[in-house]
């Protein structure tokens, strides 16, 4: 899928394309509609490098208890 923003509501949000998809992806990043390697992909980033723009915009990552866990089980077998 293309989102093709018309350049007058660029201009009038005052951002260029690069913040305006960081933002859009921030965006869906704190409404839990994507998450972390979803973020990058748009950004055409890693995950890590996505999750560290995060606290630009004061947003911090989503980590539950669930993922602690599995984490936590996978670095068992190293």
């Amino acid at each position: 899928m293309r989102i093709e923003i018309p350049n007058e509501i660029a201009e009038s949000a005052g951002l260029p394309e690069s913040q305006m998809l960081e933002f859009l992806a921030v965006s869906l990043y704190k409404a839990k509609r994507i998450n972390g390697v979803q973020g990058g992909r748009i950004l055409g980033t890693s995950e890590i490098e996505f999750h560290g723009l995060l606290e630009k915009y004061d947003e911090y990552v989503n980590y539950g208890v669930d993922e602690y866990l599995e984490d936590s089980d996978n670095l068992k077998d190293f």
